[in-house]
């Protein structure tokens, strides 16, 4: 019975049975035989040397050194834009003047007692009963502007006119336009009604607003309900020279 430490024995055996293993150098029959003879040798030593040599070859071929690659950018490369030089600052505007506001031919300015300059319509003449009031000569009830300075309540310019629209309902076929408030402490309100002693139907415009001088008016502006929008025209023209007078 064979142990397991024997190995199975096949092809040509040796005193031992075990196979032997034939040499390359081996002069023994079978297989082809080596002659040391001198061209042999030599060829053999060719071999070596030129296996050795081209390994070396192979293994040492030089790399590039990333350290002397070249700086310069490959062509078409994008570099960093470079950032511009700052600009100079140029110096501040110097402000423009407000120009005067333009006066229409049909209008004169002038300096009413109550001690405020306004514009109002050339021909018009003063009348002074509670408040001022300039009148067309011709229509001196259906063409007129009013003004009068408002005793300080500490009511909003737009509560002021909301009284007032409650003191004018009685008014014959009152009718209420607008009312709302305008530019910085002032409020608007246009409303129309019949009027009795003209017998026309007129509108009115009244403005509350801030003077310079700390103080607020009131500005009414009436006329024909079928001329508007030539109400409103007055009273903005009004308005652009309504100015408090400074004899200091």
């Amino acid at each position: 019975m064979a142990h397991g430490d024997e190995f199975a024995r096949t092809g040509p055996e040796g005193e031992s049975g075990t196979p032997q293993a034939r040499s390359p150098f081996s002069t023994g029959k079978p297989g082809l035989r080596f002659r040391f003879t001198p061209v042999n040798v030599l060829l053999v030593v060719l071999g070596l040397v030129i296996g050795l040599g081209t390994g070396w070859l192979v293994q040492d071929r030089p790399v590039a050194d990333p350290a002397k690659k070249s700086l310069a950018a490959p062509s078409g490369s994008t570099q960093a834009a470079k950032p511009l030089p700052p600009k100079p600052s140029s110096p501040s505007p110097t402000p423009t003047p407000s120009p005067t506001p333009t006066l229409p031919d049909d209008f004169a300015v002038v300096r009413d007692p109550s001690d405020v300059t306004l514009a109002v319509p050339s021909g018009w003449r003063r009348d002074e009963a509670a408040s001022v009031y300039y009148r067309s000569p011709k229509y001196p009830y259906s063409r007129f502007l009013q003004f009068w300075p408002l005793a300080e309540s500490g009511m909003s310019a737009t509560r002021a006119l909301r009284v007032t629209v409650t003191t004018h309902r009685h008014y014959p076929n009152f009718e209420l336009q607008s009312l709302h408030p305008t530019t910085k402490g002032a409020a608007e309100l246009v409303y129309s009604y019949d009027s009795t002693r003209t017998g026309r139907r007129l509108t009115l415009i009244q403005w509350i607003f801030p003077t310079s001088d700390g103080k607020r008016y009131a500005l009414a502006v009436v006329g024909p309900a079928d001329e508007w929008p030539r109400q409103r025209n007055t009273l903005e023209t009004v308005l652009r020279h309504f100015e408090p007078v400074d004899d200091d």
